[in-house]
C-alpha cells in the first residue's frame, strides 16, 4: 500500500513538472541559480583572501555546477523572447 502511494505521488509530481509554463520554469531555474550564486559569492568572492586561495578547487566545482542551470536559464529566456515575437 505504501509503495502504491509513493508511486502515485511520483507520477503526480512528474505530470505537474511537465505542466509548468516556461515562465514558471524560468522562475524556478532563477531561484536555483540565485541560491548557487549566493553560496559561490560567499565561498569564492567575499571570503578572506587566504580562504579563497585554499578553496580554488571548491570554487571551480561550484562554477561548474552552475553552468547547466545557467544554460537552461538562457534557453528558457530565449524561448520566451521568441514566443513574444
Amino acid at each position: 500500500m505504501r509503495s502504491v502511494a509513493i508511486a502515485t505521488l511520483a507520477l503526480v509530481a512528474l505530470l505537474t513538472i511537465g505542466c509548468k509554463s516556461k515562465q514558471d520554469q524560468l522562475a524556478e531555474v532563477y531561484a536555483q541559480l540565485d541560491t548557487m550564486n549566493t553560496q559561490y559569492q560567499k565561498d569564492c568572492i567575499l571570503a578572506p583572501v587566504d580562504v579563497i586561495a585554499r578553496s580554488q578547487a571548491k570554487c571551480k566545482a561550484e562554477r561548474e555546477a552552475m553552468e547547466p542551470a545557467s544554460k537552461r536559464f538562457a534557453a528558457l529566456q530565449a524561448d520566451l523572447a521568441a514566443s513574444k515575437h
